[in-house]
């Protein structure tokens, strides 16, 4: 009976190994220097609002609990941050207004200088911001289509609107309806996700486990035997 409890410990190691989380970086969209510009993304409507949003997709089920953006503020930096990160589904290529799945309303913005400008156009001098903002947990499936927006509402005036980084040609989304309707825009935008995820044990470690498992089975087998 022991022995048997022994060798069902090993393998219940086995099956609860998998869902073991590690906290970390679960997703990035690139390189957030690459010299590609920058593209504005506001709600407030002077002079007009625009948003925009990017798709990605992880590779294992993850909840996100931290983002982090690179861009700027057009020339004069707000007296307050107030960011607000959505996640939206995917419909047909686009983010689905019907389908806001979380909703992030951020004040709390950590921003720091990576001493880079922000574009090699002297006419734009302003250096490029990391910025960093600790969320409300976002659950979010793998191989899923998803969207996320970034975009500020502190902005008073046309000189102070954020202008979030481009680093590449690709699928982004613009909105110039706080998110009611989106169009393409062949663009990627810089930004990573943080948080946890399965963590799925090396196979070394499986190995392991499964020789120990089956040496367990042997030397009950011999013990019988000579026991008999």
């Amino acid at each position: 009976m022991r022995l048997h409890r022994a060798v069902m410990g090993c393998f219940l190691v086995l099956g609860v190994s998998p869902i073991l989380s590690a906290a970390g970086i679960v997703y990035t969209n690139g390189d957030p220097f690459a010299d590609n510009g920058t593209h504005y993304s506001k709600s407030d409507t002077v002079p007009a609002s625009q948003i925009v949003a990017d798709n990605f997709q992880l590779a294992t089920n993850a909840t996100i609990d931290s983002v982090r953006w690179w861009g700027t503020w057009n020339f004069y930096t707000p007296a307050t941050d107030d960011f607000t990160v959505n996640f939206y589904a995917d419909d047909t290529g686009l983010p689905d207004p019907s389908q806001l799945i979380a909703s992030r309303n951020v004040g709390n913005v950590v921003e720091a200088s990576t001493g880079l400008s922000r574009s090699s156009n002297p006419d734009y001098p302003k250096t490029l911001l990391e910025f960093q903002a600790d969320i409300l947990p976002v659950d979010l499936s793998a191989n899923t289509n998803y969207w996320i927006s970034i975009f500020e509402s502190a902005g008073t005036n046309d000189s102070q609107y954020f202008l979030w980084r481009e680093n590449d040609y690709g699928t982004a989304a613009t909105s110039t309806s706080s998110g009611a309707g989106w169009s393409h825009r062949p663009r990627e935008f810089a930004f990573q996700l943080e948080g946890t995820a399965p963590s799925v044990p090396e196979p070394s470690s499986i190995a392991l486990l499964l020789m120990g498992g089956v040496g367990l089975v042997g030397y009950g087998i011999r013990r019988r035997k000579t026991l008999s």
